[in-house]
């Protein structure tokens, strides 16, 4: 990690433990030693680091390119981010995630909805996620975030007077591809991924007011039952 992350997420971490609470869920769930594709619902600007702390890989972060302004850009390269142009084709942040993907011990936090649920409820995700799993064969790995949505600025870093939940389920991997591809299938396999992180949270942040059984999952498969 970089000595910038590792003094955010200490600085973070201290103001939690004097003002707030995080609690943890699921970690005997994150693999050793290998990199994931870390998928979560998003609800507030302090996401991001605490979804990366919780994990505890080398973090790394897809994020919308309107923040990258001068001198953000600089803490946020420095960060372990890279700019993504949303709701369309990114070939500079696709590859440059393929790459930190094909590094050991590293997690790619992404956030499907491409920016926060105003109402807290989770939403249709985006198919990026669902073409870089494919093209690396990754492992995804996903959290169910809570509490979070009270943080609405920056100076709550300092003073997180809130409790945050974040729940690590099973990690799983894209099964069952036909060799013809089209949005269809990739809109399906999406659709199992938000549903999969939906699983994670409290009925009045579902879309769905329901569990889905692991059965009903067709296009990803929990690894070990594979």
């Amino acid at each position: 990690m970089s000595k910038l992350f590792k003094f955010c997420e200490l600085s973070l971490n201290t103001t939690f433990n004097i003002f707030g609470k995080i609690q943890v869920l699921g970690s005997q769930n994150i693999p050793k030693d290998d990199s994931v594709i870390s998928v979560s619902n998003h609800l507030s600007i302090i996401d991001p680091p605490l979804c990366a702390s919780a994990i505890g890989k080398e973090a790394r972060f897809l994020a919308k390119k309107e923040l990258f302004k001068f001198p953000i850009n600089i803490f946020l390269k420095f960060y372990g981010a890279f700019p993504i142009n949303r709701g369309k084709v990114d070939l500079k942040a696709f590859q440059w995630s393929k790459k930190q993907l094909m590094q050991k011990n590293n997690s790619l936090l992404i956030f499907p909805e491409g920016t926060r649920s105003k109402n807290y409820v989770i939403k249709k995700g985006y198919n990026g996620v669902t073409f870089l799993a494919i093209e690396n064969d990754s492992i995804i790995l996903p959290l169910g975030i809570t509490g979070s949505e009270k943080c609405t600025n920056y100076l709550q870093f300092f003073f997180p007077k809130m409790k945050i939940i974040i729940n690590i389920g099973k990690p799983f991997k894209i099964i069952n591809l036909p060799k013809e591809k089209n949005k269809i299938l990739y809109d399906k396999i999406t659709k199992e991924i938000m549903q999969r992180i939906s699983n994670l949270l409290p009925e009045n942040y579902k879309n769905e007011k329901k569990i889905i059984a692991e059965n009903n999952f067709i296009y990803t498969k929990i690894i070990g039952e594979i």
